[in-house]
């Protein structure tokens, strides 16, 4: 809301909770995003809980592949950001580290975006996070945009199911970009992606499935925050 006695030349900003568009059905909501339990705080994890990187021998993975397989990764990703920032900088591939996903989702435990999609035809899942500060940022930039909004558009810093209306596509677009990467061929128009507030429960991935996780970081002018990749070890040790 603009201030009455503010400068006319000052940019307005709006700030304004995330709501769900009207006309858009709950079941389309619930659909999309899957509210997760709050875990009860005796199970918070501990640094001396971090599991040790030593599984990497155990997966068998070579860290030549693990590398190049990460610089594929962040092709794929900037190749969906320059088509839609016109900033200069790219995301910027970090490092990587084998997890079960019982410590993924203990150490990552904080409310942000977790994007699951599942690959039946490979018998796998993959996952991509996005810190909730980036998530924000993405979000208000892409609502601007679609109401036409010259103005930033600041939104609320909590995070809730309708974040997905926001950076759904883009999200959607990153796996796609990825899996072109990966086989050079599309997804199909019919994925099945679930998202997620925190890593809970999922049916398909037991608890000590090792997963290869990706990380990312951001740092633009408007956009600050990490995401991560997570796939499991298997399937990238199938890979060439």
């Amino acid at each position: 809301m603009q201030d009455n006695d503010s400068n006319q030349d000052e940019k307005v900003v709006n700030e304004e909770p995330f709501q769900m568009e009207e006309g858009l059905s709950l079941n389309v909501l619930n659909n999309m995003m899957e509210e997760t339990l709050i875990r009860d705080s005796q199970n918070s994890f501990s640094p001396q809980d971090e599991p040790s990187n030593t599984a990497f021998k155990i997966a068998g993975i070579q860290e030549e592949k693990i590398k190049t397989f990460g610089h594929k990764f962040i092709t794929a990703m900037n190749k969906v950001r320059a088509s839609l920032f016109s900033e200069a900088k790219t995301l910027k591939f970090m490092n990587s580290e084998l997890l079960q996903y019982e410590d993924y989702q203990k150490i990552f435990d904080q409310p942000s975006c977790f994007s699951y999609l599942s690959l039946p035809e490979l018998g796998t899942v993959w996952i991509l996070q996005i810190d909730s500060e980036l998530a924000l940022s993405l979000a208000s930039i892409f609502r601007a945009r679609r109401i036409e909004d010259q103005t930033q558009v600041k939104l609320s810093n909590h995070l809730d199911g309708a974040l997905f209306f926001e950076i759904g596509p883009y999200i959607q677009r990153i796996f796609d970009s990825i899996y072109m990467q990966i086989f050079n061929s599309s997804l199909s128009p019919k994925i099945q992606l679930r998202h997620m507030l925190s890593p809970a429960f999922h049916r398909e991935i037991k608890k000590e499935k090792n997963l290869l996780v990706f990380h990312f970081v951001e740092e633009s002018q408007n956009l600050k925050g990490k995401m991560r990749l997570a796939l499991p070890a298997d399937f990238i040790r199938r890979l060439h």
